[in-house]
């Protein structure tokens, strides 16, 4: 007897009783169709696809539907709920993984203390794009109306969200630990999910990550970055028009929009899209009211804005600074007593009596909670097992710290200049250490400002303070794009000082660590910029030595 065969009919609520089938006929409908899927199901009972290889070198998202042809139905993960998600789209893709996370720009550092493209395990962050039933009471799909499918460049971009983005505004955390872990990994999932569910949340992701693919990675970006904008801005105003109240994920949907504009220097319609998200924050009840990874996103990305817009932060510390309400208070204080005590140097060369006049009391606490926020940070990595025990929620409570001291730095307003490049020293330094965004796009932004700054003290005025200023120098130099005049002038002006060693790059870049010390200096992230810096500077004063040789062997003409 031949066995029976099925014929699937797609139906809907105007249909017949035959639309209605026996719980017998359902079973077997979904023995049939599942015979020879591989799907794995977890542990939590989510259904994932397995993990779909990045493109190939030279495939096109266009060229999706000829790959369809010859691909077999069973290999086929997921069904197409929507049109929306498999537009296909003229743009070249990456040609693998590895692609589209190279650095383009010299001045970018991938391999220097930047641990975002250490691959993710499936235990630490889902890496595949999963299939979620509409409804609970949906335990099969045989038709597959609830099952979602997108194009290789959508599929990229979620992947890079997942793999890239998100870690990457938790790197402090992550560099630290030896399992490259994060506080709010899981969160990552959740977005991915919002986003196969609604076209708005799908468009405003995939805006703000091929912008930041190219903007911040160097990359080149997949899909069709204004035809997801425009959908995004199209999608955002139906949901105002529709008078949806707001949410969390529409906060998170206009902040996306900002960062997509923000990104490619469309700097006013970016700061518009801020401020939109700030208004929708405070009309809910302030930063209190959304998830703690959303007020995170949202800190880390005001302070950005105002650092390279030269204004102050939307939002003032005092709105989500918890103070003492945090359990890693009284491990703090155990640091701070090191710092009083001179067991640890961090932080003590702007904080000694001899520089009271440049810094005063705002900038002196600012500083001292700075230094307690990276003694956590040193202790965090000791090997001692009372210091492994902290090491978790002490990181954590490092990232969080470090948003609040960037922000009461970004809202002071001293009239000295020098505390004033002091301040943003401070802040250059935060964002080349604690941050990856910062690290790569803020920091060049903002040091021709702190050398603006410079060029209004004279240089008597640096008296009995040469030191604190050769560490602004030096903090002005890594920061500063590689080959522009700002760098130049930062290198030409440590070059001029006294302070610095004469001998070969090693020892110049001894001397400059040292000094680094006694301010601010975590060698992670700081070693090969200042290791590269010490090679320019002794470069630099060898072709001046040639060049003085060459003239003093020079024969001066005779007078006749």
């Amino acid at each position: 007897m031949k066995p029976a065969k099925f014929m699937f009919i797609n139906k809907d609520a105007k249909s017949d009783s035959l639309s209605h089938s026996h719980k017998n006929e359902r079973v077997q409908i979904h023995s049939h169709v599942q015979k020879g899927r591989r799907y794995k199901k977890s542990d939590n009972g989510i259904i994932y696809a397995p993990q779909l290889p990045f493109l190939q070198p030279g495939r096109r998202s266009r060229d999706t539907n000829d790959r369809e042809d010859q691909v077999p139905d069973e290999d086929v993960q997921t069904q197409q709920p929507t049109t929306f998600l498999l537009r296909r789209t003229s743009s070249p893709v990456p040609a693998a993984s590895h692609q589209y996370l190279e650095q383009l720009d010299p001045n970018l550092d991938p391999l220097l203390w930047d641990y975002s493209q250490v691959p993710v395990t499936p235990s630490l962050s889902p890496q595949s794009v999963p299939t979620f039933p509409a409804s609970a009471e949906e335990s099969f799909d045989p038709f597959g109306v609830t099952c979602v499918k997108v194009d290789e460049s959508i599929y990229s971009l979620l992947q890079y969200f997942l793999a890239r983005f998100h870690p990457n505004i938790w790197h402090l955390e992550r560099a630290i630990r030896t399992d490259h872990a994060y506080a709010f990994r899981y969160d990552a999932m959740s977005v991915i999910q919002g986003c196969l569910h609604d076209e708005y949340n799908m468009y405003a992701l995939l805006a703000h990550m091929s912008s930041y693919m190219q903007g911040i990675d160097g990359a080149r970006a997949t899909g069709d970055w204004d035809f997801y904008m425009h959908k995004a801005l199209q999608s955002s105003q139906n949901y105002v028009k529709s008078g949806k109240p707001i949410t969390g994920r529409m906060i998170l949907n206009t902040f996306s929009l900002a960062c997509a504009e923000w990104y490619r220097f469309n700097l006013e319609n970016g700061y518009i899209h801020f401020k939109a998200a700030k208004s929708m924050i405070d009309t809910i009840g302030g930063l209190q009211a959304v998830d703690a990874p959303l007020a995170e996103l949202l800190l880390t990305g005001d302070a950005y804005v105002a650092g390279e817009l030269r204004t102050k932060p939307l939002w003032s510390d005092s709105e989500f600074d918890n103070g003492d309400d945090h359990p890693m208070t009284a491990f703090a204080l155990q640091e701070l007593q090191k710092l009083l005590s001179g067991t640890v140097q961090i932080g003590s060369g702007l904080l000694t009596s001899a520089h009271q006049g440049i810094i005063p009391a705002d900038l002196r606490w600012v500083t001292l909670d700075l230094a307690v926020a990276l003694s956590v940070l040193r202790s965090s990595r000791s090997n001692e097992p009372a210091s492994a025990a902290q090491s978790s929620e002490g990181l954590h409570w490092v990232h969080i710290r470090s948003i609040a001291i960037r922000h009461r730095l970004l809202h002071m307003d001293l009239s000295d200049p020098r505390s004033d490049a002091v301040r943003i020293a401070l802040v250059l330094w935060m964002f080349l250490c604690f941050t990856v965004t910062g690290r790569k796009r803020s920091v060049m932004v903002i040091a021709p400002f702190l050398q603006e700054t410079l060029l209004t003290i004279a240089e008597e005025e640096w008296h009995h303070h040469e030191e604190v200023h050769l560490w602004i120098l030096t903090i002005g130099a890594l920061c500063a794009t590689v080959g522009t005049a700002e760098h130049n002038w930062f290198m030409e002006q440590i070059n001029a000082s006294s302070k610095t060693s004469t001998g070969d790059s090693a020892k110049i870049f001894g001397t400059l660590a040292a000094l680094s010390e006694k301010f601010f200096y975590h060698e992670l992230a700081q070693k090969y910029k200042l290791r590269a810096l010490a090679d320019d500077l002794h470069d630099m004063r060898t072709i001046q030595k040639r060049s003085r040789s060459k003239a003093n062997s020079t024969p001066k003409p005779q007078r006749s």
